[in-house]
């Protein structure tokens, strides 16, 4: 399980073990099916890849486990996609670009190019699909975080439904939705629907 928590550290405080820079262990294991009010205990720390704008290398994740059921808990900074190595603010940045400005797919993969050298249309087209396909779970997600979000009426179809998606995370700030949709949801918007959290 990956918890993401708010930090005001860069990507570059993370490439180094730092203890400082983590959240103190949950209180509680986070595993529904254990739930036991005992705190976790501090179980080292993993290396992940990690690609951004102004970042690329490895990060130090900090990792708990709960002395109770015996699974661990990683910390993942807000700046992290669970199960993916680009910025989850830059992922959402391209797709924000390409559905809320109108520019074309040729266009926009020249641009990305110049920070990120190796993404191409597949990779673009794959967080695209990905999207479509979560819809449900990415819908269920928003009426969770705020109930004003809860569309009535006819349901639109895809392409519009992720201009409004991208639209109200815009709103409700990128961070936050990470935030709160991964912690209520217990994977990020962009992971399967089909692997387990």
């Amino acid at each position: 399980m990956q918890i993401i928590f708010d930090t005001n550290h860069s990507a570059m405080d993370f490439t180094n073990v730092n203890y400082e820079i983590f959240p103190n262990a949950p209180e509680r294991c986070p595993f529904k099916d254990c739930s036991m009010p005992v705190k976790l205990k501090k179980h080292g720390f993993y290396k992940r890849f990690f690609i951004s704008k102004s970042f690329s290398g490895l990060l130090y994740i900090r990792r708990y486990i709960c002395p109770i059921c015996g699974r661990t808990v990683s910390m993942l900074p807000v700046f992290c996609l669970q199960y993916f190595q680009y910025s989850a603010l830059d992922i959402l940045n391209i797709l924000s670009e390409l559905y809320l400005s109108g520019i074309p797919l040729n266009k926009l993969i020249r641009k990305v190019k110049q920070n990120f050298p190796f993404m191409d249309r597949r990779n673009i087209n794959y967080y695209r699909k990905r999207i479509v396909l979560n819809r449900y779970l990415i819908q269920y997600g928003l009426n969770l975080i705020s109930p004003e979000y809860i569309f009535a009426g006819e349901i639109p179809e895809n392409q519009k439904w992720v201009k409004t998606f991208l639209e109200i995370v815009r709103i409700l700030h990128p961070h936050v939705f990470l935030r709160d949709f991964s912690n209520l949801i217990g994977k990020s918007f962009m992971t399967s629907q089909f692997i387990l959290a």
